[in-house]
C-alpha cells in the first residue's frame, strides 16, 4: 500500500514564529557575547604576555606570577562560560525548542527521525533535555 503523499511543509511561517526568532536571535546573541569575551580575553593575554613581559612576570606571591594567574583565569573563564551555556540551555532553550517543535507540528512539520547510530526501536523521535538544577 503506497503512503500518503507528505503535507507541504511552510518553512518561512515557522520561521516567522516568535519562539523561533527569540530562540534563534538568543542563541546568536548569546554566542556572540561569549564569542568575543572569550576570544578577547585570550587576545588581550597573548598580546601582554608579548608586549609586556616584565609585568607578566610579576610576583604574586613567591613563584606565583602574574602570567601564571591570567593563564588560569582564562581556563576558569572557559568553565563560567560552558556552565553559563549549559544553564541558558536547559532553562531557556530546551522550554523554547520544545514549543516550536510544537508549533511546527501544528504547520505541518514531520516529526524528526533518528537515523544511523543515534535510531533505537521503539524510543522516541525527541526527547527532552534533563534539567540542570541550581
Amino acid at each position: 500500500m503506497a503512503d500518503a503523499a507528505p503535507r507541504a511543509v511552510d518553512w518561512t511561517a515557522i520561521e516567522r514564529l516568535p519562539e523561533f526568532r527569540e530562540l534563534t536571535e538568543g542563541r546568536r546573541r548569546f554566542a556572540w557575547v561569549a564569542g568575543a569575551l572569550g576570544v578577547g580575553a585570550g587576545a588581550l593575554y597573548v598580546v601582554l604576555a608579548a608586549t609586556a613581559p616584565d609585568l607578566m612576570r610579576t610576583s604574586l606571591g613567591g613563584s606565583f606570577t602574574l602570567g601564571f594567574a591570567g593563564g588560569v583565569a582564562l581556563i576558569l573563564l572557559t568553565w563560567a562560560i560552558t556552565l553559563a551555556y549549559m544553564r541558558r540551555s536547559a532553562r531557556v532553550w530546551a522550554p523554547l525548542e520544545a514549543r516550536v517543535r510544537e508549533r511546527a507540528r501544528e504547520l505541518g512539520a514531520p516529526e524528526p527521525e533518528r537515523e544511523g547510530r543515534f535510531a533505537r526501536e521503539g524510543a522516541p523521535a525527541t526527547r527532552r533535555a534533563p534539567e540542570v538544577q541550581a
